[in-house]
């Protein structure tokens, strides 16, 4: 029983923490940690996100592949272990919370961008993005359009 309530004093300890941390109310945190529970334990129960979780909460379907979807998960994954865990969710989702300023966005969309995380975006990496968005929108562009686009 005291394990219980231990364990029940941590999850609010952390709610007000990460309240306190993010644009998000303790409110918030509470009713976005129902959300993350249901997304953690979508394939397999051990309290983190894994990228097929993540795909499948984005898409309904864990094995679609996209550029889109491994950067935002590179980016909810701070820590680069492969896993999401509950602060790196609350976060993570706070940089899309109204109150976040212009300049965490900013960020956030140049990070999502910089797919080598060379901290600039060269020629190579708007040309990944470009056929990859091609690809995922099944558009079809010859090599001399998409040469054109990017050099533009």
């Amino acid at each position: 029983m005291g394990c219980a309530l231990r364990k029940q004093e941590r999850i609010y300890e952390d709610h007000v923490v990460l309240a306190a941390q993010t644009h998000f109310s303790f409110e918030d945190v509470k009713t976005l940690s129902e959300l993350f529970r249901k997304l953690s334990c979508s394939i397999s129960n051990d309290g983190f996100i894994s990228r097929e979780e993540f795909q499948l909460g984005l898409f309904r379907d864990s094995r679609k592949q996209s550029l889109f979807s491994d950067r935002m998960f590179q980016l909810f994954d701070s820590n680069n272990d492969g896993l999401i865990d509950f602060g790196e969710f609350i976060r993570t989702l706070s940089i899309f919370h109204p109150d976040a300023s212009q300049a965490e966005k900013i960020a956030v969309a140049f990070k999502l961008y910089d797919l080598w995380q060379r901290d600039f975006i060269g020629r190579e990496e708007v040309k990944e993005l470009i056929l990859a968005l091609l690809y995922e929108s099944e558009l079809i562009l010859t090599d001399d359009i998409v040469e054109a686009i990017v050099d533009k």
